[in-house]
Parts: structure tokens; C-alpha cells; sequence
């Protein structure tokens, strides 16, 4: 039986990965940049190559690495986790190719940029989609509901029409939206009249 795509690229990364889950979990008093967001964001990552054409090694490993700076600060994160995924992929022996382009996916993952490299709209797509990923949703809505209303005050509005680049990102978005957030806004209206 073949192996798993997702589960042959963590083998062959496994120690990259599992540096980045490990700096990640640091954050897990940040109740919208916690283990359970990059998981949705692999998640996307996942769906997302699913009908677009790109190097998924890139993709898995740059959704990993792509919030670890905030281990160490906020703003400028973006930067701070290209820095340190580059320093973890020399230390590993990782040629410089290839280090390059997972570093360019995880430092294009702010909102306002508009990467050159598929992989890098994969993961930047994957990251805004994930402002309604179900890990962040549920542990906001059990552990702080305000914590919401920034998405839903600011991002909502512009998430799918200003701010996903791909149409695939906005097909995956309109299914999540549907499925559940509408749901949870119409309880959350309901309880405010």
C-alpha cells in the first residue's frame, strides 16, 4: 500500500516539523495563534493542493513555520519565523533552493502581501482562511468570546472578497462560512435582541 503524500513529506521533514510544533506551542496562551490554528492552517494547506499544482513539501512545511515568530514577537512575525525556519534548515542540512522557497512562503503570509510563488498564496490564502478555522472558533468561543469580535468586526467583512487570492481559497472559505459561522452569528444575534 502506498504511503500517505502528507504523511511521506512529515517522515522526510520530521525534525523540522516537530521544531516548529515545539516553538509554536509556546504560544499557547495566544488565543488566535495556538497549535490548533496552524493545524487548520496545514489543513487548508492540504485541501488547497488538492486542486492547485504546487511543491507540497514547500507548502507543509512553510504552514508549520509560519507563525513561529510570534514566539518571540508579534509584530514582525512574519520575518522572525522566515529567520528562524531558514537557521533550523541549515542546521539540518537543507540546500539552499530549497530553504529559499520555504522561507519566501512563510514571510508572504501577511495579510498585505501578494506572493510571487504559488506555494507562497497557498500558505498566505491557508493562514486568512483560517480566521474561521474551527480550532480557533471553538477555543475563542469557550475560553473568550470577545476575542472574536476583532474577526468578526474586521475581517468578516473584507476576508473573502479583499483578502483570499485564489478562488479555490474562496470556494473553501464559502464552504466553512456556510457550514458553521453562519450558524454561530445567527446564535450570537439571536442572544443580543
Amino acid at each position: 500500500m502506498f504511503m500517505d503524500v502528507y504523511e511521506g513529506i512529515y517522515n522526510k521533514n520530521k525534525r523540522l516539523i516537530d521544531a516548529a510544533i515545539e516553538k509554536i506551542k509556546l504560544c499557547e496562551n495566544d488565543l488566535l495563534h495556538f497549535i490548533g490554528h496552524t493545524i487548520d492552517v496545514v489543513n487548508y494547506v492540504k485541501e488547497l493542493l488538492e486542486e492547485i499544482p504546487a511543491n507540497k513539501e514547500i507548502c507543509i512545511i512553510a504552514a508549520y513555520w509560519h507563525d513561529v515568530g510570534r514566539s518571540v514577537k508579534d509584530i514582525g512575525h512574519e520575518e522572525e519565523s522566515g529567520k528562524m525556519l531558514k537557521e533550523e534548515m541549515k542546521k539540518l542540512g537543507y540546500n539552499n533552493e530549497m530553504i529559499n522557497a520555504c522561507y519566501l512562503a512563510v514571510v508572504n503570509h501577511k495579510r498585505s502581501c501578494n506572493p510571487k510563488m504559488v506555494e507562497g498564496k497557498i500558505v498566505r490564502d491557508a493562514d486568512k482562511i483560517a480566521y474561521i478555522g474551527k480550532n480557533r472558533w471553538e477555543r475563542c468561543i469557550k475560553e473568550n468570546p470577545e476575542a472574536l469580535k476583532e474577526i468578526i468586526d474586521l475581517y468578516l467583512p473584507i476576508l473573502r472578497n479583499d483578502l483570499l487570492k485564489l478562488e479555490n481559497s474562496k470556494i473553501l472559505f464559502d464552504r466553512d462560512y456556510n457550514s458553521y459561522i453562519k450558524l454561530y452569528l445567527k446564535k450570537i444575534n439571536k442572544g443580543t435582541k
